[in-house]
């Protein structure tokens, strides 16, 4: 496996750091319920279950396309059961290895995390460094959360600047929703990769084997996408191509949809920092306001989504595999409650309704956050 990166940290911090009265609570409890019922934070036997069936899905699709003899309408129905099946074995295992919350052996994480990504093309190495090191340490903090980074197309920040088009977002996002794995696959993840800067990391450095790593997966990727399946097929190679960018339009909208909420809503906050870069609560409960699950108490959401739907139980506690969220989200409840802390709950079609209500306020608000979350936390940071 490769190397980690050498990067340092900006010096934002929290002004209460992880030792907020809400979170020994709620870490208390999430530890007693392990003791109770001899469960490690580790995946269980569904985990791997799941995981090995979207892999078969994924696989014999690819089969069928390959060796089938079916006519192109069909192929391209099966490339898109491929496209979500390779998803949501990233989603659901290779999620999980990212944050080292598979296995206690750390080669079994890494090794469910590089082969699984690379069945949908996202660097691995470089997914897991913004993912773990940037998003999860400052969600939704204006130059320290990577995946709220102002962009060009969309406005996903009350703190980011507004341009004119952006009015409009809300009616042309989901265009731009279906090039988000091409964008990712052959932009992004190049930027990323020479970049020495990326939202709250600098000085970052690769070793040698990352950069290898990285052509080897894309590689790997479009030998699976584009390569062999125009060796193969007997069809022209510019239909290859097509089906290949049809179904990358429909996994990026699946991983969009099943995401983009659970930050990006009416619901949520986004706290900015003093002028001596502290943010005014304490780690867990800006996870808390930063976060919006869906459906968290329900089995099939969790099956599909690998535990993003319980967003606030993910960034409490990331290193605990997202087998355990349904009981864990229970706790977070409770505790959330008596300690008068929001724990934002909806279900899936208000989640994507709501996001889409936020684009449409951020593109015509010039800056403030949606009330609901600027009371609160305006309340929790006066308090």
């Amino acid at each position: 496996m490769r190397n980690s990166a050498d990067a340092s940290v900006s010096r934002i911090r929290f002004k209460q750091g992880k030792d907020g009265a809400f979170y020994n609570a709620v870490r208390l409890r999430v530890q007693d319920h392990f003791a109770r019922t001899g469960k490690t934070r580790f995946a269980d036997a569904t985990i791997w279950a799941k995981g090995a069936i979207y892999l078969f899905i994924a696989l014999g699709a690819y089969a069928l396309i390959l060796f089938g003899g079916f006519g192109p309408w069909a192929m391209l129905a099966l490339a898109n059961v491929y496209g979500i099946a390779a998803l949501l074995v990233a989603i659901n295992v290779g999620h999980d290895g990212a944050h080292a919350a598979l296995s206690r052996h750390r080669w079994i994480n890494q090794a469910a995390l590089y082969s699984s990504f690379m069945l949908i093309g996202a660097d691995p190495y470089l997914w897991q460094l913004r993912h773990v090191r940037s998003h999860h340490v400052f969600p939704n903090v204006n130059g320290c959360d990577i995946d709220i980074d102002s962009n060009f197309f969309l406005r996903l920040s009350p703190n980011h600047k507004k341009r004119w088009y952006q009015r409009y977002q809300h009616l042309y996002a989901p265009f731009v929703f279906w090039l988000v794995d091409v964008h990712t696959v052959f932009i992004q993840d190049i930027q990323y990769l020479f970049k020495r800067e990326l939202a709250n990391m600098v000085n970052i450095r690769h070793s040698p084997a990352a950069y290898a790593g990285f052509v080897a997966c894309k590689l790997v990727f479009l030998s699976i996408v584009f390569v062999i399946p125009a060796l193969v097929l007997p069809i022209p190679w510019w239909e290859v191509l097509i089906g290949a960018l049809l179904m990358s339009f429909v996994s990026s909208c699946a991983f969009v949809y099943l995401l983009i909420g659970t930050h990006f809503a009416e619901e949520t906050a986004f706290p900015e920092t003093d002028r001596n870069g502290l943010l005014a609560h304490d780690w867990a409960t800006h996870a808390m306001l930063t976060s919006l699950d869906w459906s968290p108490y329900s089995r099939v959401a969790h099956a599909l989504a690998g535990g993003s739907n319980a967003h606030a139980a993910h960034h409490l506690f990331p290193n605990v595999s997202h087998t355990h969220y349904l009981e864990i989200t229970r706790i977070i409840a409770k505790v959330a409650a008596e300690f008068g802390v929001p724990h934002h709950v909806t279900d899936f079609p208000h989640m994507v309704r709501s996001h889409f209500r936020f684009l449409k306020a951020m593109g015509r608000a010039s800056a403030p956050l949606p009330a609901l979350a600027y009371t609160r936390a305006r309340g929790l940071q006066d308090g």
